[in-house]
C-alpha cells in the first residue's frame, strides 16, 4: 500500500469512520467493519443448534469434524481435533470448558475449511496445548491452535494456549481475535497470522521465545498488516528488557529512571562499549529468535486499546508503523518503535520508559498525542533506511518528551533535516540536536534541559554553534560526543 493510501487509513481509524481493509480495491474510506464479517464476532450460540461432544467420552487420540456448522465441546482428553471439509464450508467450535493436551502436533488443527472460527463460551476456563511438533509436507506444524485458513476468536470466556515446540496461536491466512480472555505461552511467535492480524478487543496476556504478535506476508499486496483497534494486551518477548543491559560501572540504563537528576556519570558513549556499542559481556542473549513485541511484514497500526511491551528486542517494528490512538507502555532492549520507512504518530499515548534508541524510522513524523521517551542512545532518530524516502523528524503538534543517557548519543538525530511546526518538545540530554541538513523551526514550543528556546542551532554535518555570553557563534557546543552546553 502507498503511504497516502495508509493515511487515509489511518484517519479513518482514528475518527471512526469507514475503512476499507488494508491493501483493499478502493481509495475512498470505507467502515472498519469490513475488515471482518458479523461472523468472526458473533458469539452468541445454542446448543439445540449444533452437534455437541463431550471430550470425555473420546476413545481415540484423534478426533475428525468433516462437515460444517457448530460444534459445542467439553471436557477433558488427550488429543487432537481435526478440522477437514470442503473448502467453501465455515466451521465454529464453541468451546465449553475443555483441556485438550495434544502430544504430537496442535490441539485444534484446521487443515481445509473456508474459515475456522473458535467461540469461547462466556464464564468457561479452556486450555489447548501443544507438546510437539508435526511435518506437514514443508511446514513444521506445532501451534496450540492452528489454522490453514481464516481464524476468528470471539466469545466472553478465556483460553489458555500453550506451544511447547513453536506457536501458541497460527494461521496461515487472516487472524481475528475479535473478545476473550487470551493467555498465550510459546517457545517460539505467540500469535502469528501470516496474511494479517486484527485485533478488535479482548485481554491477551503472551510470552514468547520468538515474536509476541506478527504477520508474516511481504509477497502480496494487503498482506503481511497488523492492526490493533483494541483490547488490553501485555506481551513479554525473551526475557522482556532486562535481558538486555549495561554494567552499571559504564553508567547504563535504569528502567525506573535517570540516575542523578537525569544522567548516570559514565553514560552509553559508543566508544569503549565493545564492536557494537555495548558493553559485550555483560549481555544477555536469550535465543536465536527475533523477539520482537509486534511485527508486521508490511504495514503495523495501533488505532486504540491498552498495549504494554517488555521485550527484548525491538517493541513495534514494521517497514511502516502508525499510531492513531490507544496507549502503549514500551520497555525493550532495542528500539522503541522501528520503521524502515516511516513512523507516524497521530494520536494516542505512547511511553517508552526503556529503550536503546527510542523511535528510529527514515522518516518520524509526530502530528499529536503524547510522546514520553527515554533511550540510551538516540531518542529520536531518523537514519537513512528507505530507498524512496529521505531522512527526516517533522514534528507538527503533540507533547513530546525525550531524555537520553550520557555519552554519544542524541535527543533528537535527523541524518537528514529537522522540521518544528507546532508542538511541545522537551529534550534533556548533552546533545539535544543533531541534525545533517537542514533545521527549520517555525512553530511550537522547545525546552533543552529545562530552558525554553526560540532557535534551535544546527547545521549541517557536525557544524553545530553554542549560545555564550555574546550570542550564537560556530563551535562545538552540541557536538556529538558530550561537547559543553553554556546555555
Amino acid at each position: 500500500m502507498k503511504i497516502n493510501r495508509l493515511l487515509a487509513v489511518l484517519c479513518a481509524l482514528a475518527l471512526g469512520l469507514s475503512l476499507l481493509p488494508l491493501g483493499g480495491l478502493a481509495e475512498d474510506a470505507a467502515d472498519i467493519s469490513s475488515l471482518y464479517k458479523e461472523r468472526d464476532i458473533d458469539d452468541t450460540w445454542s446448543a439445540a443448534d449444533a452437534t455437541v461432544i463431550d471430550l470425555n467420552s473420546l476413545t481415540e487420540q484423534t478426533l475428525t469434524l468433516s462437515e460444517g456448522g457448530d460444534y459445542v465441546l467439553s471436557g477433558t482428553w488427550a488429543g487432537q481435533i481435526i478440522v477437514e471439509t470442503a473448502e467453501d464450508v465455515k466451521v465454529r467450535l464453541i468451546l465449553n470448558g475443555v483441556s485438550i493436551d495434544s502430544p504430537s502436533g496442535p490441539a485444534i488443527y484446521e487443515k481445509l475449511a473456508d474459515k475456522l472460527i473458535v467461540t469461547l463460551a462466556e464464564g468457561t476456563e479452556n486450555t489447548l496445548t501443544a507438546r510437539d511438533a508435526i511435518s506437514d509436507g514443508e511446514d513444521t506444524i506445532g501451534a496450540a491452535l492452528y489454522a490453514e485458513d481464516d481464524l476468528s476468536i470471539n466469545g466472553k470466556g478465556s483460553l489458555t494456549a500453550t506451544g511447547d515446540a513453536t506457536h501458541g496461536i497460527q494461521s496461515k491466512a487472516d487472524l481475528i481475535i475479535a473478545d476473550g480472555t487470551l493467555n498465550v505461552t510459546a517457545l517460539k511467535d505467540g500469535i502469528r497470522g501470516r496474511n494479517s492480524v486484527l485485533v478488535l478487543g479482548g485481554t491477551i496476556r503472551i510470552v514468547s521465545q520468538g515474536e509476541g504478535i506478527v504477520s508474516t506476508r511481504d509477497d502480496k499486496e494487503g498482506k503481511g498488516w497488523v492492526v490493533i483497534a483494541g483490547g488490553d494486551l501485555n506481551i513479554q518477548t525473551g526475557s522482556g528488557a532486562g535481558s538486555v543491559t549495561a554494567s552499571s560501572q559504564y553508567g547504563g540504563f535504569s528502567r525506573g529512571g535517570w540516575e542523578q537528576g537525569g544522567f548516570y556519570q559514565g553514560g552509553w558513549g559508543r566508544g569503549g562499549w565493545g564492536q557494537d556499542g555495548w558493553n559485550t559481556s555483560n549481555v544477555t542473549e536469550d535465543s536465536g529468535e527475533s523477539q520482537k513485541g509486534v511485527k508486521a511484514a508490511t504495514e503495523l497500526t495501533i488505532a486504540g486499546g491498552t498495549v504494554s511491551l517488555n521485550c527484548a528486542d525491538d517493541g513495534l517494528h514494521a517497514p511502516d508503523v502508525s499510531i492513531t490512538g490507544g496507549s502503549l507502555t514500551i520497555a525493550t532492549g532495542d528500539d522503541g518503535i522501528h520503521a524502515d520507512n516511516q513512523v507516524t504518530i497521530r494520536g494516542g499515548k505512547v511511553d517508552i520508559t526503556q529503550s536503546y534508541e527510542g523511535i528510529e524510522g527514515t522518516v518520524v513524523s509526530i502530528e499529536d498525542g503524547t510522546v514520553s521517551v527515554q533511550a540510551s542512545d538516540d531518542g529520536i532518530n531518523a537514519s537513512q533506511k528507505s530507498e524512496s524516502l529521505t531522512a527526516l523528524i517533522r514534528i507538527t503538534g503533540g507533547d513530546i518528551t525525550v531524555a537520553v543517557g550520557a555519552g554519544d548519543t542524541d535527543c533528537l538525530d535527523s541524518n537528514g533535516s529537522l522540521e518544528i511546526t507546532g508542538g511541545t518538545v522537551r529534550v534533556t540530554g548533552n546533545s539535544t540536536f543533531d541534525v545533517n541538513d537542514s533545521v527549520s523551526f517555525t512553530g511550537g514550543t522547545v525546552y533543552e534541559n529545562g530552558r525554553q528556546v526560540t532557535t534551535i542551532t544546527g547545521g549541517t554535518g557536525f557544524g553545530w554553534q553554542q549560545q555564550g555570553p555574546g550570542g550564537f557563534q560556530q563551535g562545538g557546543g552540541y557536538r556529538r560526543g558530550g561537547g559543553r552546553n553554556w546555555r
